[in-house]
């Protein structure tokens, strides 16, 4: 392989005029090990001029830039694939990368003055004692709990990850944990190709079920597991919380970490990009918690995970760097479990716990079962458009609505880990007996019977 890779911007067209961006001339990435193929080499262009005066690439981010093997190839529109090697290039020719018309968010800035610095490392204590919690997530039992207390305290400060340091391992926990660390790890094989490495995985799913949970154990195992360097991003939403950010990683063969509790957009980007400069990209993994996809800024997409409650339609160019994974919602009968083995609720309490929470556990864990009402009273209040609940056409995650947290996703077969990433196999259903009840009542009081959907006539 050579040890640079020449290449000239240029601008987006139609007709394929090759007009250099921005008046830039031909200019070349040094390579590394990191660096062996074409999704790799998008990044490190894009990193290039991150620390040049000015970012002509600013607002943009790798996926959006398109790269073609040579003049001809420029002409001909054959564009590079993203898992290209590098090694099936011409390493005497000059790259074409095309950049867009269309900038994405605008990166967020701020005078150097007002960043904070990146703060110093710590020695973390009883590494061993961590590994033991995390190292054979992909192993647990199912219908089982495992006890995490030390990644409980850790992560107590930094928007938590469970109430009590215990985690109820379901089936569908285990076959999501299964499909990322496939993606992240496997070597494709002769006829057998893993069609999602290199890829950001996005998991999706109602409010309330255990993304963040399962965000934050994935975290650790990476570190504890696969030696990885690993950064989370956390988007904190309850009172008297703000973003957060924390690292853990290694120096020296010992496992290092710090936080920041209170962590403003451009911080996050400052450490990122620092971690990216000391490090290189592809040795730091960025895992985002709680970020809707769109609105991500644009220093911090180029994330391994994303944990999101919103929806998220990817289009056809951003399908090949990224894929949609659903963490289904709770049944009743793995909420009986946890209620029993973690919580100690009778069963008759548990049925008017179900009966109001539907397969949200974070609804059904509450304190009360009047806690629950009132949850789901409040979501029913925001909710507009009640017959669309029912439609079969109404979109999975839909947006901001708060149908999103009565609405609960499901797959058809758990055993099946395609239907996990197939959205055919989702199902949405308002398993809450009592929202069903308050917004058909609602329904009922304006509109004729003709008019309603068939699933509320009473």
């Amino acid at each position: 392989m050579a040890e640079e890779v020449w290449f000239q911007l240029v601008q987006a067209s139609e007709d394929q005029q090759g007009i250099p961006f921005s008046n830039a001339s031909e200019d070349a990435v040094q390579l590394t090990d990191d660096i062996k193929d074409v999704r790799h080499l998008r990044e490190a262009i894009r990193e290039k001029y991150r620390h040049e005066e000015p970012d002509i690439l600013e607002g943009f981010v790798p996926n959006q830039l398109k790269i073609y093997a040579n003049q001809a190839a420029y002409k001909a529109k054959k564009q590079c694939s993203p898992r290209l090697s590098l090694n099936e290039l011409d390493a005497r020719a000059t790259l074409i990368v095309e950049v867009p018309t269309q900038r994405l968010v605008p990166r967020i800035v701020a005078p150097a003055a007002e960043l904070m610095e990146i703060p110093s490392t710590i020695v973390l204590n009883e590494p061993d004692k961590y590994a033991e919690e995390c190292t054979s997530l992909t192993e647990w039992t199912i219908n089982a709990v495992h006890e995490i207390p030390l990644i409980w305290k850790f992560m107590s400060s930094l928007g938590g990850c469970t109430s009590n340091g215990k985690f109820f391992w379901r089936l569908e926990d285990k076959q999501v944990a299964s499909i990322l660390v496939d993606g992240w790890f496997r070597e494709s094989t002769y006829g057998n190709i893993n069609v999602r490495t290199n890829k950001k995985s996005i998991l999706m799913g109602s409010p309330g079920i255990g993304k963040s949970t399962l965000l934050s154990v994935m975290a650790f195992y990476l570190v504890f597991k696969y030696k990885k360097n690993v950064l989370v991003y956390r988007r904190l939403t309850k009172f008297e919380q703000e973003n957060c950010i924390f690292y853990l990683g290694y120096e020296d063969g010992k496992v290092v970490h710090f936080a920041v509790q209170r962590c403003k957009t451009p911080n996050a980007i400052n450490i990122y990009e620092e971690l990216i400069r000391q490090q290189g990209i592809s040795r730091v993994w960025l895992l985002l918690d709680g970020f809707r996809y769109q609105d991500i800024p644009e220093g911090v997409r180029t994330f391994k995970m994303l944990a999101t409650s919103q929806q998220v339609n990817l289009k056809s160019q951003e399908r090949v760097d990224a894929y949609c994974c659903l963490l289904p919602c709770w049944a009743k009968k793995d909420l009986w479990l946890v209620g029993h083995l973690v919580y100690n609720f009778a069963t008759k309490d548990m049925e008017e716990r179900f009966y109001y929470s539907g397969g949200s556990v974070r609804e059904f864990t509450l304190a009360t079962s009047e806690d629950i009402r009132n949850a789901i009273d409040e979501a029913c209040s925001g909710v507009d458009g009640i017959s669309n609940l029912l439609s079969n056409n109404s979109s999975v995650l839909a947006g901001n609505s708060q149908v999103d947290r009565l609405r609960h996703t499901f797959v058809k077969i758990a055993d099946d880990t395609n239907q996990f990433i197939d959205r055919r196999y989702w199902e949405q259903v308002i398993d809450s007996e009592y929202a069903v009840l308050r917004l058909s009542t609602r329904l009922l009081q304006t509109t004729s019977e003709s008019d309603l959907p068939p699933q509320l006539v009473l």
